[in-house]
């Protein structure tokens, strides 16, 4: 649980942190005023002034922000400077502010993965040793652990775990028998492979080590594109699924389950929690680049409806409707937090 929450913590903020130095930067550039961005939220615990803008750390050390004068309705937009006000700039600029959030975090991504496939490698196999085991799994119950290396499956040495794999994908409702070596102990874990009808194969809940080959630095830069692109992919399918009910919203998680898989991937090593992290940024920059009120998507469409009909939606009413729109995600947010909390206790 410790490191369920301190990682998710650590991993969130900075995606906070990188997501709203995104909208600084741009706004920065455009000349909005900022009269505050910090880290946390919550009584101040240590703040200080330049330029005009106060930088903070806050109480709760999650998650982070930035003010714009003139966004939202304030005391802020009536002592800032008129042209200093986010209406005040021409659409092009607040549709740059509202992108560079979630490009940011998408450019993240890349960075990570390019670092990774830089220092470790490209993943060119798969090793006989376990990688992760699913919490709750027919592996977990069964005593299968992060480490441990299969020598033998159904009596016979392991020579590829691609044919180990294969064999458990055929094999749902069959036993099946697997030698395992933990450190200097040698044991035998029998198991039965539950079919799993999405995937269309038998699982057992429980994924390979990968073996990694050294490339060069522009290979990495290349491969880290590549799988920031189809990360970004991903997402628009799984986006499309909930729109054509192929995913029920009760598989989503929300902050309570993130942390909890958050912690899972740390608890598998710093390469793990790397991908995942990736993952997260690429997640984040996509949902929030939807043409959804609240979202920064919303505040694309008005801009970009702006630049198109050359007349501007009345900005009380942009503002009413990103408030409506928090309102929805706020309750979606603690429906989707429910369900985390129903699934974990229904876990035990």
């Amino acid at each position: 649980m410790f490191i369920s929450i301190v990682s998710f913590l650590i991993i969130f903020t900075l995606i906070a942190l990188v997501h709203e130095g995104g909208h600084y930067i741009a706004a920065k550039r455009a000349g909005m005023h900022i009269p505050e961005c910090g880290i946390g939220f919550g009584p101040r615990l240590w703040s200080f002034k330049k330029g005009g803008t106060v930088y903070s750390l806050n109480l709760i050390p999650i998650l982070a922000y930035v003010n714009i004068a003139g966004m939202e309705e304030s005391h802020e937009e009536a002592s800032a400077p008129k042209e200093q006000l986010y209406f005040s700039k021409p659409p092009l600029s607040r549709l740059l502010m509202a992108f560079m959030g979630p490009f940011m975090n998408i450019m993240l991504s890349f960075v990570i993965l390019s670092l990774v496939f830089a220092i470790v490698g490209l993943p060119s196999s798969l090793s006989n040793k376990i990688d992760q085991v699913q919490a709750g799994s027919i592996a977990a119950k069964a005593g299968l652990k992060s480490g441990d290396k299969i020598m033998e499956l159904n009596g016979k040495k392991v020579i590829s775990m691609e044919a180990v794999i294969n064999t458990i994908h055929k094999s749902a409702d069959k036993e099946v028998s697997l030698k395992i070596q933990r450190g200097e102990s040698v044991f035998v874990i029998k198991a039965t492979p539950k079919y799993n009808p999405k995937l269309k194969v038998a699982l057992l809940g429980f994924s390979p080590m990968p073996i990694y080959s050294k490339v060069n630095v522009l290979s990495a830069i290349y491969y880290g594109a590549q799988q920031t692109f189809g990360m970004i992919l991903l997402m628009f399918s799984i986006l499309w699924q909930l729109l054509t009910l192929g995913i029920s919203v009760r598989d989503l998680a929300g902050p309570v389950g993130i942390a909890q898989i958050t912690g899972r991937y740390a608890s598998s090593g710093m390469l793990a929690l790397l991908h995942f992290t990736a993952f997260l940024n690429v997640n984040i920059g996509v949902l929030n680049l939807l043409p959804l009120p609240a979202l920064d998507g919303g505040h694309i469409i008005f801009a970009l409806s702006e630049i198109i009909t050359k007349k501007r939606v009345n900005e009380e009413t942009q503002r009413r409707v990103h408030q409506i729109g928090l309102f929805v995600l706020l309750a979606l947010m603690a429906l989707v937090t429910l369900n985390d909390i129903l699934r974990i206790v229904l876990q035990k």
